[in-house]
């Protein structure tokens, strides 16, 4: 008999945890939208969906204004629409900064990621390089682990593994190293742009 309760399983903690990193990537969305400027909820959902948050329904969307609101995050504005406007509060500025600036991690996807840089504009060069080169070491190992599961696949020679398997997995290991060669070209850009404003600070990164 299993000494561990049913709601406790490793797929019941996984269910948390991914609902937890869904709280967090819209938060992180709506706190950084309405740092832009006041916004009403439809409008914030137009632009979760330019940034390919298409999956994010008004039903995620307006609980998530409210417990927000309900922890003074943010506020509603008095505004001539009839739609209830929001606003950014000193709180949620600083949770904004704590969202936007926490250290990345190995199971981050790139929808979370990918929200940090659209609001990299809000964040110092050094916080961005650090970012930017801890997600670089993050999507070698990605790819290093993609490349040697597809040696280890073709080299089984009793395993009879089809063209659309080995396809997938070299789509993993390109996609890896696609995303490397992108992460590559903003660290050039960071590096560059704290040389020009400290020259000694620059060369402790390099």
């Amino acid at each position: 008999m299993s000494l561990i309760p049913l709601d406790m399983t490793p797929s019941w903690w996984q269910a948390i945890s991914n609902r937890y990193n869904e709280i967090i990537l819209l938060d992180l969305a709506i706190l950084g939208f309405l740092k832009e400027e006041p916004r009403h909820g439809y409008d914030l959902k137009r632009r979760l969906a330019d940034l390919g948050l298409r999956s994010v329904s008004f039903g995620s969307l307006y609980p998530a204004l409210r417990r927000l609101d309900r922890h003074r995050l943010i506020e509603a504005v008095d505004s001539q629409q009839r739609k209830k406007v929001y606003q950014i509060t000193a709180a949620g500025e600083a949770r904004f900064r704590e969202l936007i600036e926490g250290r990345t991690t190995e199971d981050e996807d790139d929808r979370s990621f990918n929200l940090r840089v659209a609001f990299f504009r809000y964040v110092d060069p050094e916080t961005r390089l650090e970012l930017l080169e801890r997600r670089r070491m993050i999507l070698a190992d990605r790819a290093s682990d993609a490349r040697a599961s597809l040696h280890e696949t073709m080299s089984r020679t009793r395993a009879r593994i089809d063209r659309y398997t080995v396809s997938l997995i070299e789509r993993g290991a390109h996609r890896a190293e696609a995303d490397i060669a992108w992460i590559d070209e903003l660290i050039e850009t960071e590096q560059a742009v704290i040389h020009h404003r400290n020259p000694t600070e620059a060369r402790m990164h390099e």
